[in-house]
């Protein structure tokens, strides 16, 4: 292998994408847009209720909890390590309150992209998505491997099935 195949060569592990997901209705595109920004309440009704059937909500939702646990440990450390360089040199305190602000504007960032373009793969977020979730990502993902399958059977779904087929 020489050094132009290996340049081109993506450092992303290659894998199911997201890109297959399409949203249904301008209502999918809002809430998961919302799920970006109020990472705890979205993504939770989300995932409570029937809005779930929708492949679209259903991943970005996923994301967007996965956002929101990576924006507390990015506060907290970032409390911690602010906290210790404005012990050392006080004057940084007036900048570093600024840091505070990069989840929000991440989150911004997601939600326009999501909305306006109906973005479904970002960079890492879905990568991390994509390990954490895996058991319950896996029909879609299948989905997009196969095109025209029609609507995912998520897991709770294919066994209300078989045991009302087993009752029959």
């Amino acid at each position: 292998m020489n050094a132009s195949e290996t340049a081109q060569t993506p450092n992303r592990p290659t894998g199911p994408s997201f890109a297959h997901l399409k949203p249904s209705s301008d209502n999918d595109r809002l809430l998961a847009a919302l799920g970006y920004i109020f990472w705890i309440v979205v993504p939770i009704i989300v995932l409570l209720t029937d809005l779930r059937r929708s492949a679209f909500a259903y991943v970005h939702a996923l994301q967007g909890l996965v956002f929101g646990g990576a924006s507390i440990l990015f506060v907290l450390l970032y409390t911690c390590v602010s906290a210790a360089l404005t012990v050392i040199i006080p004057p940084l305190a007036c900048i570093l309150w600024l840091g505070y602000f990069l989840p929000l504007a991440l989150g911004i960032s997601c939600a326009y992209r999501t909305y306006t373009v109906g973005q479904n793969d970002f960079p890492l977020l879905s990568d991390v998505t994509r390990a954490l979730f895996r058991h319950q990502l896996g029909p879609i993902l299948s989905q997009g491997e196969s095109p025209g399958q029609g609507k995912p059977t998520y897991n709770h779904e294919r066994e209300n099935d078989e045991s009302a087929s087993a009752d029959d």
